[in-house]
């Protein structure tokens, strides 16, 4: 008997001009990947073809560890990575120490940045996103490519009843770990060729049938050893469910419950707290790593 998700689950494959794709099944289901490495840098020129300057903007998690990956990826060709910032913002002395600077067009205000790129890698907080959506969809160029790294904007636009602007690319990478994780393991991929972090990709608009090479070129660039197909959409509630329901609800909700559960049981608070503490990370979390949460 099929259960209703092995039932709607379909190839999930896709196809590269420029990267040897391969292909795997999994429980029945064929999936397509990009192996990646640092023997695939010589291939980015290609893969960002049309590509003079990638923005990118913002740095919280993510900006520091993108830019700097990007930057080192794309070394000895004609393809700049600029780094875009609020006028004022503290994080211009981080990002001169890093490397970018004003004199050499790799550090400006982030409007003036999104304006002369090909690509912008938009990695603002989700509240910048949706304060200041209008204004960046406003300062993309015609044909140019807007890179996101999580499905937030998708779902806002939603709620507003809006859409991303017609005239551009819209893709997604997104990485399976934190900005420093994202660069640590970059760095040890100088030592260790695939090092690196997993990443999905997505490609939300495509209007030359490009997309799909930007968006790999720019996980083989950010160090992914594995890029995998994924939608905005799924990003979407993968992000909300995981991030906004799970680790900000549920882990909490489940060890005080469990804590509470011990004490009712005559345990000392201490006893109880790590008793919790240790059902979390044993048997709750081996249960859903080989079952799920449902």
């Amino acid at each position: 008997m099929r259960t209703a998700t092995s039932a709607v689950r379909k190839p999930n494959l896709f196809e590269s001009q420029i990267f040897d794709v391969e292909t795997i099944e999994l429980d029945g289901v064929r999936e397509s990947f990009l192996r990646g490495g640092r023997h695939l840098f010589k291939l980015l020129p290609r893969a960002f073809g049309g590509v003079k300057q990638i923005g990118v903007i913002g740095w919280g998690s993510q900006g520091p560890a993108q830019a700097q990956n990007l930057r080192e990826s794309l070394a000895g060709t004609d393809i700049k990575v600029a780094v875009g910032l609020r006028e004022g913002s503290e994080s211009f002395a981080e990002a001169r120490a890093a490397g970018f600077s004003e004199p050499d067009g790799t550090l400006g205000e982030m409007f003036s940045v999104i304006r002369g790129s090909d690509l912008t890698v938009l990695l603002i907080s989700d509240a910048a996103q949706a304060n200041l959506h209008r204004e960046v969809f406003a300062a993309l160029r015609p044909g140019s490519t807007l890179g996101l790294s999580h499905g937030f904007l998708l779902g806002f636009l939603e709620t507003i009843g809006q859409r991303f602007p017609a005239g551009v690319n819209v893709i997604a990478v997104c990485p399976k770990g934190m900005g420093p994780s994202v660069r640590r393991l970059y760095e040890q991929g100088r030592e260790v060729n695939g090092a690196g972090i997993n990443t999905s990709f997505a490609v939300e608009q495509d209007l030359d049938g490009r997309a799909t090479d930007i968006a790999l070129g720019w996980s083989v660039a950010l160090g992914a050893p594995y890029t995998f197909k994924t939608t905005l959409k799924s990003e979407v509630v993968s992000d909300l469910f995981g991030e906004r329901a799970i680790l900000l609800g549920a882990v909490h909700g489940v060890v005080e419950a469990l804590y509470q559960r011990y004490l009712d049981e005559g345990a000392s608070p201490a006893e109880a707290f790590t008793r919790a503490c240790e059902s979390l990370t044993g048997p709750i979390r081996e249960t859903i790593s080989r079952q799920g949460l449902i």
